[in-house]
């Protein structure tokens, strides 16, 4: 069935507007003359014929033409038959739904522990790192500890000698005659 716009258009590619218009202005024309073409209708609205009614098929009174469907209806009245039949049909329609979201669940689960495993294999990489860091520091704070003992005892032994130097000049002085 066509739309009224295509039937319009596919109209005044047949006619063209010239000559619909110099049709409808005619002097002779009276104002609620009606003028036909095919199935279409144009009528003139004002005197100055700048307005015009185009009515592409009258409307029709026959309804027979007018075709509603309605939706098909199922049966009011089910027997036994069918009526178990579509309680078998809703009882798979829900476990298959039910088995669908128990899948879904697997794999929210499956990849909850992926990423629990995932993050404890990067905190046991840092710890492993943070434990190398740590021995390298007290290795390092060690090496300085021993360093700096070490050279605190050089300073004694070398304050011990000067000590031992000064003393023996002091007996060789004390020993010595007073000139």
């Amino acid at each position: 069935m066509e739309s009224p716009i295509a039937a319009l258009k596919e109209k005044f590619t047949e006619l063209s507007l010239i000559s619909l218009l110099c049709s409808c202005m005619h002097n002779n024309k009276v104002k609620d003359e009606v003028i036909k073409y095919g199935d279409m209708q144009v009528k003139q609205l004002d005197k100055s014929g700048k307005a015009f009614e185009v009515v592409i098929k009258p409307p029709s009174k026959d309804p027979s033409e007018v075709k509603l469907s309605s939706p098909p209806r199922s049966p009011t009245c089910l027997d036994a038959k069918t009526i178990q039949e579509k309680l078998e049909k809703a009882e798979e329609r829900r476990k298959s739904m039910e088995a669908e979201t128990l899948k879904k669940l697997a794999k929210e689960r499956e990849h909850q522990t992926e990423v629990l495993s995932k993050a404890a294999e990067v905190e046991a990489a840092f710890a492993k790192k943070a434990q190398e860091e740590l021995k390298k520091k007290q290795e390092l704070y060690e090496q300085n500890q021993q360093a700096q003992r070490q050279a605190k005892i050089e300073r004694l032994k070398e304050m011990d000698q000067h000590a031992e130097v000064v003393r023996q000049n002091k007996m060789i002085m004390t020993n010595s005659p007073k000139a």
